[in-house]
């Protein structure tokens, strides 16, 4: 998913931005709060960590501008503010979650993961090139016809589509798909080909394989 870090602390945000990246996340990076909804509306996260303390600005106070330029992005605010009032003034301006600093990567992470899963809950549709992948229904469409997809094709899909243009390495794929069990590697290899075979060469949707690492999904606009 496509991530942007606000946040003056330059440092802060290189550590969050490699480590999300890791996890095959498209993250960038805003230190300031001015133009902030043209930075925003060009970007078009689906999540926002949000800093409140700035020189001269507040976080909570430019939320209103950024939910315009932004309307179904996940506001995360990240502050060193502990007082329980600044959380409920916080979230009651309409951010999602609330965390403090010194942030830690893990909790972070697991924040993150939960507020992924809430956007794919609410929006069960994704668009892979010219198809349409309904993740609740596990179908893939191009307009003209329907492809019912099997669980674990679907799981996969989603996976790949998620991270896309970047690799996603076997060893998570093992873990999301088989909790780990990397006895399947020839069930991984049959199930990428039959993935690749939903998608013409005029589609513009590929599943590519990085060799010695996993796959990567790109999509030629």
């Amino acid at each position: 998913m496509k991530i942007l870090i606000i946040d003056d602390d330059i440092a802060l945000c290189a550590l969050v931005k490699r480590h999300l990246e890791k996890n095959g996340d498209d993250c960038e990076c805003l230190y300031e709060l001015e133009n902030v909804s043209t930075r925003v509306k060009e970007i078009q996260p689906d999540i926002i960590l949000l800093d409140i303390g700035f020189e001269g600005a507040d976080g909570v106070w430019s939320l209103p501008t950024i939910e315009n330029a932004a309307p179904f992005a996940s506001i995360i605010f990240i502050t060193s503010h502990t007082e329980s009032a600044e959380m409920v003034r916080a979230l009651k301006a309409g951010g999602n979650y609330y965390v403090k600093k010194p942030l830690q990567m893990d909790e972070l992470s697991a924040i993150i993961n939960s507020q992924k899963r809430n956007l794919i809950a609410g929006n069960p549709t994704l668009k892979i090139g010219t198809f349409e992948f309904n993740r609740k229904n596990q179908t893939l469409s191009d307009g003209k016809q329907t492809l019912q997809l099997t669980a674990l094709e679907s799981r996969l899909l989603n996976l790949l589509a998620m991270n896309r243009d970047n690799a996603v390495t076997r060893t998570e794929i093992y873990q999301h798909l088989w909790r780990g069990d990397d006895s399947t590697a020839a069930s991984l290899n049959n199930l990428v080909c039959h993935i690749r075979e939903f998608f013409t060469s005029k589609s513009g949707v590929e599943i590519e394989t990085i060799w010695g690492i996993g796959y990567k999904l790109t999509v030629k606009e």
